[in-house]
């Protein structure tokens, strides 16, 4: 009886771990919210990036011990597309000019510069204060903006912050008198040097010398400080005369005509070799005995073709800001350098080193003529 008495009063003890159980299940649910926010996804963001254009481009002026101190780490270039660089804003109380970006609706518009990696905390607020990154960056006259770029020497699109004028900046600017709207002569140089430093496009250079001339001939200073610039991005030592910098909006005018030129030289060029083409097989012109310098006349012909391609991929490619008239000049011959590379190579192949049947000969001769023509680009242009 009294071990029936235990096992009745043990049998509504399983109600105890019914409850423990429950207890227990708990636990599990409590340590579950606790730990959510301890894993750490927060180490592929302990960095981020950073996009400059001004002054900032320079490694050792933004890692300065008084700004970032070293915290910086330089990737290389990039551009954001869709702005445009300009210098109507104030860089801070003294009443300096400097550069900012506003939205280009121009097509093309685009601002180059230089992607840094940053620690994240620089721009976390320590309680009330403005992050570090926003007192390097001289708030409250420029505030941060969310951008991507592209990296081009990586091809890919990065998200990342930079920094733009606020309305302050340039509220202060249009308070400024005539005068004083103008940027500073050595921060036009900087500027210029920076980005020439770090090998960004010869367009771009070209655009940042015509503003920041224009915005600085409007301060009546003496003509030879107009200059400076210009020695950074030709690179001359020597002073030059003013109206050098005033007319090279004109010059780069000039040139783009020849270019439109030479566009539509290639375009003529190339129709009427095709068009050739088509004439000699409904109306014969020429013989298959028609060897000039030894070569048969279809192989100059590819070699021609092959040429006109290379030079129209060469001016969407064309890097070179403000190329001298003689080089210009030079560009209507390289078709006809393709057609010479084609002689050459054909000469080579028929030299007895190589033995192709009679029936491959002729589509293999003209294949190796229009490839050569193709590399006419490799040898008359060597990007700098």
């Amino acid at each position: 009886m009294e071990t029936h008495q235990l096992s009745d009063t043990e049998s509504p003890q399983p109600a105890v771990p019914a409850q423990l159980d429950i207890k227990e299940s708990a636990v599990p649910d409590v340590a579950i919210e606790q730990a959510t926010p301890l894993p750490l996804p927060s180490k592929p963001d302990e960095f981020i990036w950073l996009f400059e254009y001004g002054l900032e481009m320079d490694a050792a002026f933004l890692n300065d011990r008084e700004r970032l101190n070293g915290s910086a780490h330089l990737y290389g270039p990039a551009v954001l597309k869709g702005y445009r660089i300009s210098f109507d804003v104030v860089g801070s109380s003294t009443g300096q000019v400097v550069a900012t970006i506003q939205p280009g609706h121009e097509y093309g518009a685009a601002v180059w510069g230089v992607l840094y990696r940053i620690p994240r905390r620089l721009i976390e607020s320590p309680g009330d204060e403005p992050p570090l990154l926003d007192k390097f960056h001289s708030a409250p006259y420029f505030e941060p903006l969310d951008v991507i770029v592209y990296e081009p020497y990586r091809e890919r699109e990065l998200a990342c912050i930079t920094y733009i004028a606020s309305a302050l900046a340039r509220q202060q600017f249009h308070l400024l008198p005539p005068a004083q709207q103008s940027i500073d002569a050595w921060y036009a140089k900087h500027l210029l040097e920076s980005a020439r430093q770090h090998k960004l496009p010869g367009e771009y250079l070209q655009e940042l010398l015509i503003r920041t001339a224009s915005k600085r001939e409007t301060r009546p200073t003496p003509l030879e400080q107009n200059t400076e610039p210009l020695a950074v991005v030709i690179g001359k030592t020597d002073a030059q005369p003013s109206t050098r910098t005033m007319s090279g909006a004109p010059s780069l005018a000039h040139r783009n005509r020849w270019l439109m030129a030479f566009a539509v030289y290639l375009l003529v060029l190339l129709l009427a070799a095709l068009l050739l083409a088509v004439i000699q097989e409904v109306s014969p012109i020429f013989t298959a005995h028609f060897t000039p310098l030894g070569v048969p006349w279809v192989v100059l012909l590819y070699g021609l073709l092959g040429g006109c391609i290379s030079c129209i991929v060469m001016l969407g490619r064309q890097r070179v800001a403000n190329p001298p008239g003689f080089v210009v000049v030079a560009w209507f011959a390289r078709p006809y350098i393709g057609a010479i590379l084609a002689a050459l190579a054909y000469l080579l192949l028929n030299s007895g080193i190589f033995a192709p049947t009679d029936n491959a000969g002729h589509a293999l001769f003209s294949l190796i003529g229009a490839l050569a023509g193709l590399c006419e680009g490799w040898i008359f242009y060597r990007r700098a």
